[in-house]
């Protein structure tokens, strides 16, 4: 792996730690309990239209344009980032304006089936957590274009700071019983982000077109940046209503289910932003809008070694769902309850990390060839399959359905982005192999409680030797498994040796 993502890696390793922090705290300090769930429903009612143009629509059609226009003429690419802020402004202006005086509406709808007091706390910090979003766009937008440099702090630490706003918001809640607190630094957050953004690429000579700008030029910049981003402007809607759909059955599911969602998502996302994020991102820079073979085999390669990684964590994380949410969330006020509701979602949602993370970094391949309306496409019917899932076996199945449709999502997007980028013969061996693993990790992890006398800790330890154990010596003994997992084992001081006498 290159060097260039190692910031981007260390970056979100440190965020992880410190977002785990902060799920422990809010486990302990909140539970599963109204406050989280107002807390939980806000969020995401603030973070449904930004996040949605930000990780999809501005990255993937913003960065590969800026770097192949910069080639070109680089007053030419200060031109379109002009374009595309003022285009960003407008759009969250209107989401502000939007959030804060419909924010009793917008939480009603997205979550009818919550206790009303979770309802009226989340539509006060939605009021709060809204106008955050100016500069949560543009904040964002401005650390893609900063990727473009071959510079990745702003993507690397931007969770760090998000999250020490939300750890200290939720302190301050407690220590001082003002909800308000929870939205309050979350806002102060994005604020300070933003001017930390402006500052990094002032010092990179900055983006902005000095002097007269002709209208003509301005034009021209809108036009191709609306042709790049269009096909993705469907994304936001497809995301919002799959994340809707999934809100509005957790509430009917009831209030404790929504937080228990976010807890087990959090163990599932910490895998994609470690492993597929920082690729992704890597691609894009590197590979954007090329489709040359140089480019395919950087996005086969790549989609070994997260293959390799991420389908055991997947199976790990199966296995051990239960013991997982123990250690890591029950205590204080995170119950039993509590710890069978997530586990249920989490056993689901985990057991598809592999296609998960892969058709994450596939998805962001297919952005780099600046194929947009195929990665749109593609989402869009994994979003109806989840939808589906969600809608039809709510009531029969309960709290799993949620992980379920998660799976089902990421099935679509793992099977298709492998079918439309033509990998999917290349990495045939890797994946029977992979098969086979899964099965013996299985059969292991099964029966390893049946040993007797082992309780949460001692479960998840002895599940995690013999997964490491397996997994290790596949990658010994099997080529195809050895050259995936080759990238990460050669950078480890213990096995560097060893597998390298392998070749």
């Amino acid at each position: 792996m290159s060097r260039k993502i190692s910031s981007i890696v260390f970056g979100s390793l440190a965020s992880k730690l410190v977002g785990l922090l902060r799920e422990v705290l809010f486990a302990a300090w909140f539970g599963t309990g109204q406050t989280a769930a107002g807390f939980r429903i806000a969020q995401t009612a603030y973070l449904m239209p930004a996040q949605a143009l930000i990780g999809d629509s501005l990255s993937a059609g913003l960065l590969p344009l800026y770097r192949k226009i910069k080639a070109e003429d680089e007053y030419h690419a200060k031109v379109l980032v002009l374009v595309a802020a003022v285009y960003g402004l407008v759009f969250s202006v209107v989401v502000s304006s939007l959030l804060y005086s419909f924010s009793h509406e917008i939480v009603g709808f997205m979550a009818p089936g919550v206790a009303p007091g979770a309802q009226a706390l989340a539509a006060k910090l939605l009021k709060i957590m809204g106008l955050s979003t100016p500069f949560f766009i543009l904040g964002g937008m401005l650390s893609y274009i900063e990727a473009a440099f071959g510079r990745f702090g702003a993507i690397a630490w931007r969770p760090m700071l998000l999250n020490i706003g939300s750890i200290s918001g939720a302190a301050a809640a407690v220590y001082t019983h003002q909800d308000h607190w929870l939205a309050t630094l979350v806002f102060a957050s994005h604020f300070v982000f933003f001017l930390w953004t402006l500052v990094q690429l002032r010092r990179l000579g900055g983006v902005w077109p000095r002097g007269h700008i002709p209208l003509s030029l301005m034009a021209h910049m809108s036009g191709r940046f609306l042709v790049s981003i269009v096909p993705l402007l469907g994304l936001p809607l497809v995301a919002q209503i799959n994340t809707l759909v999934e809100r509005m059955v957790s509430s009917h599911l009831g209030t404790a289910i929504i937080p228990s969602v976010d807890y087990a998502r959090f163990v599932s996302d910490t895998t994609v932003q470690l492993i597929a994020m920082p690729l992704g991102v890597l691609t894009m820079s590197l590979h954007g809008g090329s489709k040359s073979d140089d480019a395919k085999r950087h996005v086969t390669d790549m989609a070994s070694t997260i293959m390799i990684l991420a389908f055991p964590i997947a199976g790990f994380i199966a296995l051990n769902a239960e013991p997982i949410v123990r250690v890591v969330f029950a205590r204080g006020a995170f119950g039993e309850e509590s710890v069978q509701t997530t586990q249920a979602v989490l056993q689901w949602m985990g057991g598809a990390l592999g296609m998960t993370v892969t058709g994450y970094y596939l998805i962001k391949a297919l952005n780099a060839q600046i194929r947009n309306l195929e990665s749109f496409a593609i989402t869009a019917i994994a979003c109806a399959a989840s939808i589906l899932v969600n809608l039809t076996l709510w009531r029969s199945l309960g709290p799993p359905t949620v992980g379920l449709a998660v799976a089902s999502y990421s099935a679509v997007v793992f099977t298709l982005c492998l079918i439309r980028l033509s990998l999917w013969r290349d990495l045939i061996p890797l994946g029977l192999w992979i098969c086979a693993g899964l099965a013996v990790q299985a059969l292991a992890g099964l029966a390893l409680p049946g040993m007797g006398g082992m309780g949460a800790y001692g479960s998840l330890a002895g599940n995690a030797l013999l997964s490491g154990a397996l997994w290790c010596g596949l990658a010994y003994w099997v080529g195809p498994v050895r050259r995936a997992a080759s990238p990460v084992l050669l950078r480890i001081p213990l096995l560097r040796t060893l597998f390298r006498e392998r070749g």
